[in-house]
């Protein structure tokens, strides 16, 4: 068991390296004329003044270079490949064909589905006359008769709607003495008597019959038809005589006759389709006109048979559609103009459904992907420039220009970035993968006051040279120590906002040697015991304005030399 007497050696050895440590710091700033410790002899100060600079704020960062567009072609069908006129290296443009697969099974699957849809469509188009069916009318004018249905009656495909006789014009059928036939034609002039009448009107012969007869004297005789207008006092029941006019005024008389006058027109009315009357609209004895609505049917089943035979009609249309695309993707052009980068299938092979082709990048610019820590990326706005460099091309300064900036933020360990894509046109040398250091620059500051980077220590103090070369609490003979307001920082010079003037002298001590450094305690700066305040390194404390290096408190601006 531990006694817990006293201190243990662990502390006793730790506080003695903290005292040696706090010794040495102090030694380092002794006045002129005291012994310094040999490691201090190692050490110097350099000297600046604050000056007017242009000073530009930058945001860096690194990533892998990616083409500006990258496509990878996908077979969408299968079959053999009847051709591929391309190789890997060759530029080519939008549309170009690339590769052309076998497509006769597509064509065949094409001629089927027009005749679905030829089949698809007369269905159809037998439905929707069903439904026009359903509205009965006359098929020519004239007087309705035997005209029974009612509403509500229920009707029979075929049914027997009416009948519709028209009588505005007569025929009238009789027959002459056959050595007059050859004299007899269509068109003829003819008188028509009707005695019960004492009517005489003029007609037409509208057809002669080669119907033969004898007449009731044995006389042989042919029939002969004759067109007459009814002056509206004439039926079918009226008795008539014709006798016809020759054109060098022969007359022609009857030998016999029919069964008297005849409708011009006779028409029987049936329903096409099976319905119940809704509306009915005449009645038996009424002239009618062509057209002219008899009754109205209605029929659920008609309209069921509407909608699935539409549906189907659709599927079809749709099939058709599915299969002229699916030909198209038989021809396979390129997306994009580009390189191509990557074949994998050549003539002869078998392309398959959802294998990779080939592989084309659009190489007219370049493009990186950064990510900007959430406290900087309010500084970054599309149409910023930035300078790109590469190790692997010495000496070269590419220019970008930020063209996205997204909202759409990942976070890791506590922290947030968003990406933002930098492109760069002029690419000579640059190649997709290579990796690149870009630099966003932020802002830019013309004529503002500065001073080196390393010259401010922890608290914002810097040295300055004393006008009457008098010496400061801490501070190296002909120096005091001033607290500053610092801004933007390029990384080697920081904006002085106060606390200094145009002019002023400063100091700063830089270590050279590092074993000095490497054998203070880890975490333990320069400035132990003398206030100095100087980060391990000689760091000063990171500015408002700017990062340098990999500096850990974040500054309001801007963040230099990556993270």
């Amino acid at each position: 068991m531990k006694s817990s007497k006293g201190p243990s050696k662990k502390l006793i050895i730790i506080l003695v390296a903290v005292l040696a440590a706090i010794g040495v710091a102090a030694a380092l700033f002794l006045p002129k004329g005291r012994n310094l410790p040999k490691q201090a002899v190692q050490s110097q100060y350099r000297q600046s003044t604050a000056q007017l600079r242009d000073l530009t704020s930058a945001l860096t960062d690194s990533g892998p270079l990616e083409p500006a567009n990258s496509y990878t072609v996908i077979s969408l069908v299968s079959g053999e490949i009847l051709s591929s006129g391309f190789e890997t290296g060759d530029v080519v443009a939008k549309d170009d064909v690339l590769y052309l697969v076998d497509s006769s099974d597509a064509a065949s699957n094409i001629e089927r589905a027009e005749n679905t849809l030829e089949q698809r469509r007369k269905s159809y188009n037998e439905v929707l006359q069903s439904k026009q069916d359903l509205t009965v009318t006359a098929p020519i004018g004239g007087t309705i008769s035997g005209f029974s249905i009612q509403s509500g009656t229920r009707v029979n495909n075929g049914t027997l709607i009416a009948t519709i006789e028209d009588t505005s014009t007569l025929l009238l059928t009789e027959y002459y003495s056959e050595e007059y036939a050859s004299d007899v034609y269509p068109g003829m002039a003819a008188t028509v008597s009707v005695p019960d009448q004492m009517l005489t009107l003029t007609g037409r012969v509208s057809q002669v019959h080669s119907l033969r007869r004898l007449s009731p004297t044995g006389v042989a005789c042919f029939a002969v038809t004759v067109q007459v207008d009814n002056p509206g006092s004439l039926s079918l029941e009226s008795d008539a005589t014709c006798w016809l006019h020759g054109s060098s005024g022969e007359i022609y008389p009857t030998i016999a006759d029919e069964d008297g006058f005849e409708a011009y027109a006779r028409k029987t009315v049936s329903a096409e389709v099976s319905g119940t009357a809704e509306t009915t609209y005449v009645r038996n004895g009424e002239i009618v006109q062509a057209g002219q609505v008899l009754v109205e049917l209605s029929s659920d089943t008609i309209d069921d048979e509407i909608t699935n035979a539409h549906d189907n009609l659709r599927d079809a249309e749709l099939s058709l559609e599915d299969r002229y695309d699916a030909l198209d993707n038989y021809t396979i052009k390129a997306p994009i103009e580009g390189t191509i980068v990557d074949k994998y299938y050549k003539a002869g092979e078998n392309a398959e459904t959802g294998k990779t082709l080939c592989t084309i990048f659009d190489l007219s610019s370049l493009t990186v992907t950064l990510y900007i820590d959430e406290l900087d990326i309010g500084d970054v706005s599309v149409g910023q420039r930035a300078q790109v460099t590469c190790d692997s091309i010495e000496g070269t300064v590419y220019e970008g220009v930020v063209t996205e900036v997204s909202i759409n933020g990942t976070a890791s360990g506590g922290v947030t970035t968003y990406p933002v894509k930098v492109q760069i046109d002029e690419t000579d040398g640059l190649l997709p993968g290579m990796n690149v250091d870009v630099s966003i620059l932020v802002s830019d500051n013309p004529g503002v006051l500065t001073i080196p980077v390393d010259a401010v220590q922890t608290g914002g103090r810097v040295l300055v040279k004393t006008s009457d070369g008098s010496t400061g609490e801490g501070a190296p003979d002909g120096y005091q120590y001033v607290t500053v307001e610092v801004g933007i920082s390029d990384g080697t010079y920081v904006q002085i906002l106060s606390g200094l003037s145009e002019g002023d002298e400063i100091t700063w001590q830089a270590v050279t040697d590092s074993n000095y450094m490497s054998g203070m305690m880890p975490g333990m700066g320069m400035g132990m015991g003398m206030g100095m305040g100087m980060p391990t390194g000689g760091m000063p404390n990171r500015p408002a304005g700017g990062q340098m290096g990999g500096m850990t408190n974040r500054p309001a601006g801007g963040m230099t030399g990556g993270r």
